[in-house]
């Protein structure tokens, strides 16, 4: 792809196969191995970047998260999957300019944590229930038919537990036609 790039002269094939290729060395590494925030957010901006090529939305990610926590360790590949679902189910109408997406990690109650929060459509509590009641279950989700989403949530969940322990693992704040917070629980030391 990047010859054809060459020789077509095309600057944006190159762009993309540049992120493309970043992105499946990146997850085709241990998926268990733990890797710095820096490393985790290097991946959404690849991801970030192949959206903008595909959907021609210029967006921006608020990272907030203070410096000191920036090379603290977490599990490879538990982030951007929430910056992808934040597309596939809060923002259904499209992006629109008062839309956010941020990111941030703090330290609470022995627990280090990572947020992804929203100002999406948000879930309703059945919803919101259902997913935490099959996190605490290990469970993937049983889909009806035209209803997707559930498994990376799963996912994201039990790679962290299996790193971490059964104490850790995601969580899952939201309030309907106003925000969704995900928040990656993990030790503080």
């Amino acid at each position: 792809m990047a010859c054809y790039a060459v020789i077509q002269d095309s600057k944006e094939i190159m762009g993309i196969v540049k992120y493309l290729a970043d992105m499946f060395r990146y997850a085709v590494k241990t998926n268990l191995e733990e890797v710095t925030i820096v490393n985790e957010l290097k991946h959404v901006l690849n991801y970030m970047m192949i959206m903008n090529y595909r959907t021609g939305w210029d967006f921006e990610i608020d990272v907030i998260i203070p410096p000191e926590y920036l090379l603290r360790n977490m599990v490879r590949l538990t982030l951007q999957p929430h910056v992808e679902n934040v597309f596939q189910h809060a923002f259904p109408d499209g992006l629109e300019p008062h839309h956010y997406i941020r990111i941030d990690a703090y330290i609470e109650d022995g627990e280090f944590i990572v947020t992804v929060e929203d100002n999406g459509v948000g879930m309703t509590n059945t919803r919101l229930n259902e997913l935490t009641e099959k996190l605490k279950l290990n469970k993937l989700l049983d889909l009806e038919p035209g209803h997707k989403g559930g498994i990376g949530l799963v996912n994201v969940h039990r790679r962290i537990q299996m790193v971490y322990g059964e104490a850790f693992g995601l969580s899952i704040e939201s309030e309907t036609l106003t925000r969704t917070r995900m928040l990656l629980r993990m030790p503080s030391t």
